[in-house]
Parts: structure tokens; C-alpha cells; sequence
């Protein structure tokens, strides 16, 4: 009865430890508990992220937008407007992710 109790706690430990590790390296993929998983990732304090800054953008008018330049500075981002121009928009890498002025050029065919 001993082996089989001792065999049964290391094997449930495993398991816990097994779940563990898979949760941290699910890194930002969450679930909304009714089986729906979507990505949020906190970014540092005093720092602004992608999502962050795409969902800036989408307010500023810019769909579809991709990363252009990324650094610990700024975040650059080209997507397109509403009459389906391309347009380009930079953030600076701070809390808030204010908008940078200067990043609005037009694209060079």
C-alpha cells in the first residue's frame, strides 16, 4: 500500500509541475474562463507595448497596422487609412504611449 501511495503522490506532483511550467511558457494567452483565449501581455512599468500601441494606432485611424521599428525608445507602425492611403505613426516607448509627431509621411511609391 506504501509503494502505491508514494507512487501516486510523485506522479500528482509531476503533473502539478508539468502544468506549472506550461502555464509560464504560455506567456501572454489567457482565458476568459468560457473556453475563449485571447493575448495580453503587461508590458513593463513606464513602457508601452504592441497591443498597445496597434490599439493607439486603430483610434488614430490605421488599420492593419505592422511594426516598422521597434526599440527602447519608440515604436513605429505603417498600416492603412480609412481611403486605404498607407500611413505610418510612431509611439514613444513610455507609459501611455503618447503619440510622436513627425511620423506621418507619405509613402514613397
Amino acid at each position: 500500500m506504501k509503494p502505491v501511495l508514494a507512487s501516486l503522490i510523485l506522479s500528482s506532483a509531476m503533473l502539478l509541475l508539468s502544468s506549472a511550467s506550461g502555464f509560464a511558457a504560455s506567456g501572454g494567452w489567457q482565458s476568459d474562463g468560457q473556453g475563449t483565449r485571447y493575448w495580453h501581455v503587461t508590458p513593463p512599468p513606464g513602457q508601452c507595448n504592441i497591443s498597445q500601441a496597434k490599439n493607439r494606432a486603430l483610434r488614430a485611424g490605421i488599420y492593419r497596422s505592422e511594426i516598422m521599428q521597434q526599440d527602447e525608445n519608440i515604436i513605429v507602425l505603417r498600416g492603412l487609412d480609412e481611403s486605404g492611403d498607407r500611413r505610418t505613426i510612431g509611439f514613444a516607448n513610455i507609459r501611455g504611449c503618447p503619440e510622436l509627431e513627425g511620423y506621418e509621411e507619405s509613402p514613397k511609391f
